[in-house]
């Protein structure tokens, strides 16, 4: 990927559906908050996608400037999420994966919620 450009950094888990609220109430205190005070991170943002059976797909998605500002954040472990000890008992399941995109038009990255 390269240095210099903006990177979409992504990750997905599950919940029931009946944590939709305490889940959006809890990433706006943590993580989302978190994220948007790193340095390097343009916005950040939580997208939720009701399944129909039950389970709520969660998305959290970032805009970055650089992949070293990523590095910075994460350390090591670019492709690790980090979820809490006593969220893991929340999940329905969990991809153990981040996705990171090369944002090739910068003008979307405008369209995402600075909050």
């Amino acid at each position: 990927m390269p240095k210099n450009s903006n990177i979409l950094r992504e990750w997905t888990f599950w919940i029931r559906t009946e944590l939709h609220e305490e889940c959006r109430a809890h990433l706006e205190v943590t993580k989302l908050k978190e994220l948007r005070a790193q340095p390097g991170c343009q916005r950040a943002v939580a997208l939720f996608r009701d399944l129909g059976d039950g389970s709520t797909e969660v998305a959290v998605v970032s805009t970055w400037d650089l992949m070293e500002s990523i590095c910075a954040f994460t350390g090591a472990e670019t492709l690790r999420p980090t979820i809490a000890p006593a969220d893991r008992a929340k999940l329905i399941d969990r991809e153990p994966v981040v996705r990171h995109y090369l944002a090739t038009d910068l003008s979307a990255i405008g369209i995402m919620p600075p909050e």
